[in-house]
């Protein structure tokens, strides 16, 4: 009886270290990356004249499905978002576009407005339509 007390003695403290570093590692639950995502589903107008953000689109739309698509004026500066697809995470965007080169941005939402920021930097906002 003894023996088995101090069996338990040993095994129980590692067992809640075990349990308690396993809940620590967890990543946030799919339906909070899932509210996120669905939060950028939508058309955006860009509102930034920030000479940095003229290669991004006027208009882009993200869709349910992980597909966005753009539109644009006809312009000398290439874009570098045309048509694609995009994953979310957290507040991180991974944007590929048609040729399947992909891109991270961070972006941030608040009050219908979607700013992203590429990785030199630039910051360039869109309004829901």
């Amino acid at each position: 009886m003894q023996k088995a007390a101090s069996y338990a003695g040993r095994i129980l403290p590692g067992l809640f270290l075990l349990a308690n570093l396993f809940l620590s590692c967890r990543r946030s639950p799919v339906g909070d990356v899932q509210q996120v995502t669905n939060a950028l589903v939508g058309a955006w107008q860009k509102i930034s004249p920030a000479p940095c953000s003229q290669g991004y689109p006027n208009v882009i739309e993200f869709t349910a499905n992980g597909v966005y698509q753009t539109q644009s004026e006809e312009t000398a500066v290439p874009q570098v978002w045309d048509t694609g697809t995009y994953e979310v995470d957290r507040q991180l965007v991974k944007i590929a576009n048609a040729r399947e080169v992909a891109r991270t941005y961070r972006f941030v939402i608040k009050n219908e407005m979607v700013t992203f920021e590429d990785d030199q930097g630039c910051k360039f906002p869109y309004r829901r339509l």
